[in-house]
């Protein structure tokens, strides 16, 4: 995997020596996050087969330069297509391309190709019917997740001038451009190409989408088998094999034999410039690989120890709701350098050992530990590591085992040590994900058919909902005995407090976020005592509590909270040593509401 910087966006290339190459148009914002991994397997499969490929970020989307609310978005978006294709035929030689879109990439990919002879064929996966069924979908999302939210949430958290959809802003008129958008009528307007069309739901039909138009003959349409599965949820998802394979086959049969002329060099550092920072994507080079994005302050001079941010369950380097790319961003005005990796398994890294547990298994320590390596070659000799829940898991066990760390903020930890009942809680978490996109996937009640729902769905969903309640009070019982048998707390010694008592006794200082009614505070009182009374008490650690935010920190306010305090955690004379017990409570102007908690991720 080569990175690349190009049209104020980060790339991503995987090297190969055909003549014809690929390029990859993804989602966006959260079906962005649900498909990052997929995306890296389609573009595995397409290299082996010989054809470099190269996928990239929408201008102010993911790692790219700029704000997804910004206007022209979408004739910006399109643009960028073009971008990589240029980029791609200059760094690999190759004389034409295959063009393959996913959901907002299916819609804007057809675009893009209008006007180029350097287009030979279209992969449109998992198109939206139509931009207004498009917006339509993500508006009924944001109006399910943000709506909820945004009721309790601080007033900052409103977006006035647009929508906003899982911590995802667009504005109006993005909005309106999207619903104008239809794949069809572009598809039709191109010169006849060879094309893959990989439908959610029910295969498509050719008089479906032919309709007297040439451009669809020979089209290979099938089916994009558990559609809802991989985009439930970035941690909780699977990746669709059927999918993957359909697309490898289709795509052997275009790949042109031979050797690509004219191959730029791809030696030497890239970088990305903004404002107040430059970003340059890393890759850390050991087996397996690991990649990464490195902020710095534009001026170069880091005023700090440097933060380097962790995944958050399955969810890829960019954060959840992008939270990781803006604090990253915010940390370099305030004179700190960061670096954000995907851990091996995720995101656009190689993947894990076969036999390695996934998110909790403890030799993920030493992938991290490569990461410090790699910081420390790049001169920071000290580093504070950040990770919500499973990266904050790992953070700690890092911190104990790496004397490098100076600081470690752990936000929303769901496991201090792992044992059976949390695999047990993870499966069953998983397992509930999958059955409501297994719902949400089911046709829908018209209005025709009423405007309640009918009392046996109510029936089952309220089964449902209390079922995972009573699983959720036994997995609890659970972790707590399994704990109070290990031999040390038989012994009358709790290992977590030993733990954390003996990293802030090496001066490590440590920033505990929890956000109100999470259950990681079940787990910080599990092993620190009811409201982790015995936590506070300990030198070193300052707690910050956040109302009115979920598990992953949906709402920008909480975000911008947690930056503030990492900025204000490292100032004050205390950098380097132990600060004095401390509570903070983050306070809105409104009345709190204890969302849900997310389980393990």
């Amino acid at each position: 995997m080569k990175p690349v910087v190009f049209a104020d966006t980060i790339g991503w290339l995987n090297v190969a020596k055909g003549r014809r190459g690929v390029v990859i148009a993804g989602a966006h914002g959260h079906e962005d996050l649900c498909s990052r991994r997929f995306l890296k397997l389609l573009s595995d499969r397409a290299a082996a087969a010989g054809l470099p490929v190269l996928l990239f970020d929408y201008p102010g989307c993911g790692d790219a330069a700029g704000d997804h609310s910004a206007p022209g978005r979408v004739m910006a978006w399109t643009a960028s297509i073009g971008a990589a294709i240029d980029r791609l035929k200059r760094d690999c030689g190759v004389e034409d391309v295959i063009l393959a879109g996913f959901r907002l990439g299916a819609l804007l990919a057809p675009l893009a190709a209008a006007g180029r002879d350097d287009v030979a064929g279209l992969a449109l996966l998992a198109p939206p019917s139509s931009g207004k069924t498009y917006v339509r979908e993500i508006t009924a999302m944001s109006r399910v997740i943000d709506g909820s939210l945004a009721k309790s949430a601080a007033s900052d958290a409103t977006f006035a001038e647009g929508r906003e959809v899982v911590g995802f802003r667009l504005s109006h008129e993005t909005l309106a451009d999207l619903s104008r958008l239809d794949w069809r009528r572009a598809v039709a307007a191109l010169p006849p190409l060879p094309m893959l069309l990989i439908a959610n739901g029910k295969p498509l039909a050719g008089s479906e989408i032919r309709d007297g138009r040439t451009s669809f003959e020979g089209a290979t349409i099938a089916e994009f088998k558990d559609y809802h599965l991989l985009m439930c949820d970035p941690t909780a998802n699977r990746i669709p094999a059927d999918v993957v394979d359909c697309w490898a086959d289709w795509l052997s049969d275009r790949a042109v034999a031979g050797v690509a002329q004219g191959v730029e060099s791809l030696t030497g550092h890239e970088l990305l410039e903004g404002s107040h920072y430059t970003e340059e994507p890393v890759v850390i080079r050991q087996a397996p690989l690991i990649c990464g994005v490195l902020t710095r302050p534009r001026d170069g001079h880091a005023a700090a120890d440097p933060v380097i941010f962790l995944n958050s369950g399955g969810v890829p380097h960019v954060g959840w709701a992008r939270g990781t790319v803006e604090a990253a961003r915010e940390l370099a005005a305030a004179g700190v350098a960061s670096l954000r990796i995907d851990l091996p398994g995720l995101g656009l890294s190689d993947d894990a050992g076969s036999n390695r547990l996934f998110l909790y298994d403890s030799r993920t320590r030493f992938d991290v530990g490569a990461a410090i390596d790699w910081m420390q070659r790049a001169g920071f000799a000290k580093v504070e590591l950040v990770g919500i829940c499973s990266g904050a898991f790992q953070a700690f066990h890092t911190a104990r085992a790496d004397r490098r760390v100076r600081a470690l903020t752990m936000i929303n930890p769901l496991c201090f040590a792992w044992n059976s009942s949390y695999a047990l809680e993870l499966t069953a978490w998983k397992a509930y994900e999958a059955s409501k996109a297994n719902r949400g996937s089911q046709p829908q009640i018209g209005p025709e058919e009423g405007s309640a729902m009918t009392t046996r769905s109510a029936w089952r969903l309220s089964v449902s909902d209390s079922a995972r309640r009573l699983v959720r009070r036994g997995l609890e019982a659970v972790k707590s005995t399994l704990s109070a048998m290990h031999p040390s707390a038989l012994l009358g010694r709790n290992r977590v407090e030993r733990w954390m008592r003996e990293l802030c006794s090496r001066g490590v200082r440590v920033l505990m976020v929890t956000s109100d009614g999470d259950l990681s505070l079940q787990e910080i009182a599990r092993h620190f005592g009811q409201d982790g009374k015995r936590l506070t008490s300990i030198p070193g650690v300052t707690r910050l509590t956040l109302p009115n935010a979920d598990h992953s920190l949906t709402p920008r306010h909480a975000r911008r909270a947690v930056v503030a305090r990492l900025i204000d955690h490292r100032g004050g004379g205390r950098r380097g040593g132990s600060s004095r017990p401390d509570a903070v409570r983050v306070t809105a102007q409104h009345a709190e509401v204890k969302p849900k908690s997310m389980a393990l991720s």
